[in-house]
């Protein structure tokens, strides 16, 4: 029988099969549920079966026709591949496969566990970061924070090359730079109707800033930056007046804006850190009290240190309730002075 045939009479097969199974009715259910081993068996492989209504369960909804055939020419096939693997990985790999099973097990209660640090993380979190707070991180850890670029701020005015007035706008960027206020270099722009960009806001990458001016991007311009004058570039048709009002070199400390936001990720982290390690001890603080832990190796219970850490907790609390007594003994005596 040729292939062309065969291919005939799948088809036809899998024409009926999809025919054959519309909705079924709770009529069908209970007949079908009642034939049990009746199924219609379409491949076995070492005792495994696989069914017709296996098949008829996977395929995609509206296939009829070349794509049905194609569909369960390629699941049955996979089906088949697929016992035959497991049952080679049993006879060559049987260790294997409780290590694999150890795996999943592993993942299963790691993500159970991380479910329950999510619930007191979400319970105890404080969303809110102060800018106190970034300030002192900030402070606390600038050594981390170093620039891997230079970043600029600075003021760029383009000009006509008849443009007349250079003293003067010189004079104005050099005070726009002095008092970090470009009142006076905006008001002088208004007043000559000069092409003013201000970058002053925010800090920007030197190569952003450049690109503003009439550079060519196989030169260095890293001379620019100390250069702390009014500076001056030229293209065929204008001129180029800038000025950096604040320059940070790569290398050096990052300024505080733009690590804001890492900050802000670091410290809402350390919370999370913190919750959960607290979370942690309070379990095993409740364990040790209630005598759920038992440790069969003295060796092993003093490398844990557990008993110490109980103790310390329990030093802790006998120190805050001495605290408390002694803050109500000093408001009651001052009471009675009264």
């Amino acid at each position: 029988m040729n292939m062309n045939k065969l291919r005939h009479l799948f088809l036809v097969s899998m024409l009926a099969l999809v025919a054959c199974t519309s909705t079924p009715t709770q009529k069908d259910a209970q007949t079908s549920s009642a034939k049990g081993s009746d199924a219609v068996v379409l491949v076995t492989v070492d005792g495994a079966n696989l069914t017709q209504d296996d098949l008829i369960r996977d395929m995609p909804k509206g296939w009829t026709g070349d794509d049905s055939v194609t569909f369960a020419k390629m699941y049955v096939d996979n089906w088949v591949l697929k016992q035959l693997k497991m049952k080679r990985a049993t006879e060559l790999l049987p260790l294997y496969e409780e290590y694999i099973e150890r795996l999943v097990e592993d993942y299963r209660q790691s993500l159970i566990m991380r479910q329950l640090d999510q619930h007191y993380i979400d319970n105890d979190i404080d969303h809110v970061v102060t800018d106190q707070q970034i300030a002192t991180y900030y402070r606390a850890h600038a050594s981390e924070f170093k620039l891997n670029h230079n970043e600029v701020k600075g003021i760029i005015v383009k000009v006509d090359k008849s443009f007349r007035n250079t003293k003067t706008l010189t004079t104005a960027l050099v005070e726009a730079r002095k008092t970090q206020d470009v009142t006076e270099i905006m008001a002088l722009a208004e007043k000559l109707n000069l092409n003013v960009t201000d970058l002053t806001a925010k800090w920007i990458t030197f190569s952003d800033f450049l690109a503003y001016l009439p550079t060519v991007s196989t030169n260095s311009y890293d001379y620019l930056l100390s250069n702390s004058s009014a500076q001056v570039m030229h293209s065929d048709d204008a001129t180029f007046h800038f000025i950096f009002t604040d320059v940070a070199r790569k290398g050096s400390t990052s300024p505080l804006e733009l690590v804001v936001d890492d900050i802000q990720r670091r410290l809402y982290a350390e919370r999370r850190a913190d919750i959960v390690s607290s979370y942690e001890e309070e379990l095993r603080r409740e364990a040790l009290v209630g005598r759920r832990i038992t440790f069969h190796d003295k060796a092993v219970e003093q490398l844990l240190g557990y008993e110490e850490r109980l103790m310390a907790d329990d030093d802790k609390v006998d120190t805050e309730i001495v605290v408390e007594s002694v803050e109500e003994s000093e408001s009651e005596n001052e009471s009675d002075n009264e």
